[in-house]
């Protein structure tokens, strides 16, 4: 019998949506690939030094680990195995854990030692600091506008972050923070913003706030800075307590609708203002610390998924 009424149609929809297969956008999530290092600054080349963590026989690895302005490359510690069969890379700087399962199993832990990384001394402003990110770039062609929800979950605890210095901070200059960071590209050869980009965020931890605030601001004040508009959301849209206090917290987002809100805050600062929502696509996801500021500090990450419905 066909569809005679609105409301039958949109029953139809609904029930349509309802089941559609939800396919899983991160590749490798129990990290058995392990990471492709990356150089310690984008400007040496080559940018990836070689494969970490892997287990025997993986394939490549599907995700690349960061390390950008680091003191300590990564490159000459060797890998070891750990209580459990953990998986731990070290060095003076920092440390990855990748504890059984990886990302989608009981977790991997990003550890940043800034005592080390500073060697007692303050940031100064323009100067670089160090990361340890995991990343990974997004299939081809995920255009957001092709998807009804695009489910986002994500478990963390930050473990520690505390200062490793009795100087006074400057929280315009130093600080250790958390987000998790798309980047969202027009792929649309006929719009004048083609090729163009900005960077999406949900926030984890801060450690100047109880619970990170939203920020919206141009990518600049390192080398190496995109010049690309930012827009992270409100913690308080996430979390109802501090993220700093050692608990487990959990992410449950729909990035579709969050996009959209970050399109139209990003054009109302003049970005990508002639980029519609059909326009866009998910190039590429990173998560982990950056720390413009002299703290010890490290994060557990696990139940990490992204879906495309």
């Amino acid at each position: 019998m066909p569809l005679r009424t609105p409301l039958h149609r949109a029953l139809a929809l609904l029930l349509i949506a309802t089941c559609a297969p939800a396919e899983e956008v991160f590749r490798d999530l129990a990290l058995e690939g392990g990471f492709r290092l990356s150089n310690v600054t984008t400007a040496h080349e080559p940018l990836e030094l070689g494969a970490i963590l892997a287990t025997s026989g993986a394939a490549d690895p599907a995700w690349r680990l960061a390390q950008w302005g680091t003191r300590f490359n990564l490159l000459p510690a060797p890998d070891r195995i750990g209580p459990a069969g953990a998986r731990i890379r070290e060095n003076e700087g920092k440390a990855v854990t990748i504890h059984p399962g990886g990302l989608s199993g009981k977790g991997v832990t990003l550890e940043v030692r800034g005592g080390a990384e500073y060697g007692g001394k303050l940031r100064e402003k323009g100067q670089l600091w160090p990361h340890l990110l995991v990343e990974q770039r997004m299939p081809d062609g995920l255009r957001l506008a092709d998807k009804g929800r695009m489910p986002f979950t994500l478990a963390f605890r930050v473990d520690h972050a505390r200062p490793a210095t009795a100087e006074t901070l400057d929280p315009s200059l130093h600080t250790t923070q958390v987000t998790a960071y798309w980047t969202m590209n027009n792929h649309n050869p006929d719009s004048a913003d083609y090729r163009d980009m900005i960077w999406f965020g949900i926030p984890l931890f801060d450690a100047r706030q109880d619970i990170p605030k939203g920020h919206q601001a141009v990518d600049a004040g390192a080398p190496g800075a995109t010049g690309k508009f930012i827009c992270t959301l409100p913690g308080d849209r996430f979390y109802d307590a501090p993220t700093g206090n050692g608990a487990w917290h959990r992410i449950e987002a729909d990035l579709v609708p969050l996009v959209k809100e970050a399109l139209a805050a990003s054009q109302a600062h003049g970005f990508l203002k002639d980029t519609t929502f059909e326009d866009l696509h998910a190039t590429s996801f990173n998560l982990g610390w950056e720390t413009p500021g002299p703290y010890d500090c490290a994060i557990t990450l696990k139940g990490l998924s992204l879906q495309a419905v």
